[in-house]
């Protein structure tokens, strides 16, 4: 074990300060490479104590974006509210479409058209009221501004809800932060609801 601590030693000794500076603060080394660190600088005569709180510091920043990630809804969630909202709603707007035009046949142009629009604009507006719609609401997620976590907007829900046209948006879901095009544009994320 000595062995390698020397070795350790050696290799630390003959990197730059600067060097040593950014690992020192790097969240993830075993505490004997840490003491090996402030070892080489304190030998360089760099403070130690303030390199520890910066160290300190990148870890509580790393445990907020860690616990900010495990809250993030994943994409499964995210795409069977998705289809209900697509097709569950379209679904109920037809069914009241038919019940109108066999109550009121004089009345079927206007209530396809009706139809078509507010299925329209559910589309695009359904995350502004609290930050649910009806499919997040069943699968108990929600959109929220990523900065402040206030529900989104009726502007956010356009701006996400239009890049849904666009072929890439949910590719984007699919990555790290599991944020669509959309959610990109539109300064939101989908957590799940606590």
């Amino acid at each position: 074990m000595d062995a390698l601590r020397a070795q350790l030693h050696e290799s630390y000794t003959s990197r730059e300060t600067g060097d040593l500076l950014a690992l020192g603060i790097r969240p993830g080394l075993h505490e004997h490479e840490y003491a090996t660190i402030e070892s080489v600088l304190s030998v360089r005569g760099v403070d130690v104590s303030a390199l520890r709180e910066q160290r300190s510091q990148h870890l509580r920043i790393a445990e907020v974006a860690h616990a900010d990630d495990a809250k993030l809804a994943g994409v499964p969630r995210r795409f069977i509210a998705q289809m209900i909202d697509t097709a569950g709603v379209a679904l109920l707007l037809v069914l009241l479409g038919l019940l109108i035009t066999v109550t009121m046949p004089n009345l079927f142009k206007q209530t396809n058209r009706a139809i078509l629009i507010l299925w329209m604009l559910y589309l695009l507006f359904k995350d502004g009221f609290d930050g649910q719609s009806l499919g997040k609401r069943i699968m108990k997620i929600r959109v929220v501004q990523a900065g402040t976590e206030h529900p989104c907007n009726l502007q956010q829900s356009l701006f996400r809800n239009l890049a849904l046209l666009t072929v890439v948006d949910w590719a984007f879901a699919l990555g790290r932060r599991q944020l669509r095009l959309g959610d990109m544009l539109a300064g939101t994320k989908v957590v799940r609801e606590e």
